[in-house]
């Protein structure tokens, strides 16, 4: 007798459920989409999304309106309680976006020194944000031709570098003038939640 052939039982096996590939979105589209988030996450207050997606738009080199989204960066970093490198390196940026020669650029240099040495002054990056600022006078420095410590002391009092009084506004009116009316940002609920918590204190 034969022996008959075993019964094959076929296993079914579930493959797993397909995903659905997001399509991928054009530079355009990208910088829409965080301009849409941008408005939104203005008016909901929530500025450390605000300060992350700027920072995002400000290195889209391929965009006109780059140099917005770093002077808003700037603002948004000077106006919060954003960490002393954070501000730092977008003011690099800034230097090196005007470059080492412009009429800001020696008050760029000491509004980076000043916040990398006062504030958040326990982070753990704050000695990296002192070089990035000597770093940046050196470069402003050699634009001038400022060389020796008793010349820089000399420029840095010619310049007014040493009141920060008089070169932070000439850095906001800057900024204003980099962004002009179109702000994508409610500077207002942001100067108000300031105002604020600066009467709580």
């Amino acid at each position: 007798m034969n022996p008959t052939m075993p019964r094959i039982i076929p296993i079914q096996s579930e493959l797993p459920p397909q995903t659905e590939e997001k399509p991928t979105l054009s530079a355009a589209e990208e910088w829409n989409e965080d301009r849409i988030a941008l408005d939104k996450l203005s008016r909901e207050g929530n500025w450390t999304e605000v300060l992350t997606i700027l920072r995002r738009l400000s290195t889209k080199h391929k965009n006109k309106e780059i140099y917005k989204a770093l002077a808003q960066r700037i603002w948004v970093g000077l106006k919060t309680d954003a960490p002393g490198i954070e501000v730092v390196q977008s003011l690099f940026h800034l230097l090196n976006t005007l470059g080492p020669s412009h009429d800001l650029a020696p008050a760029i240099c000491a509004l980076a020194h000043l916040l990398a040495k006062h504030r958040t002054p326990d982070h753990a990056d704050r000695d990296l944000a002192i070089g990035q600022s000597q770093q940046m006078f050196s470069l402003v420095c050699d634009t001038y031709n400022v060389i020796g410590e008793e010349a820089f002391q000399i420029w840095v009092q010619a310049k007014q570098l040493d009141d920060p009084d008089i070169y932070i506004p000439s850095i906001l009116k800057g900024l204003e003038m980099m962004v002009g009316d179109e702000w994508w940002i409610d500077r207002d609920k942001l100067q108000h939640e300031l105002e604020q918590a600066q009467r709580a204190a």
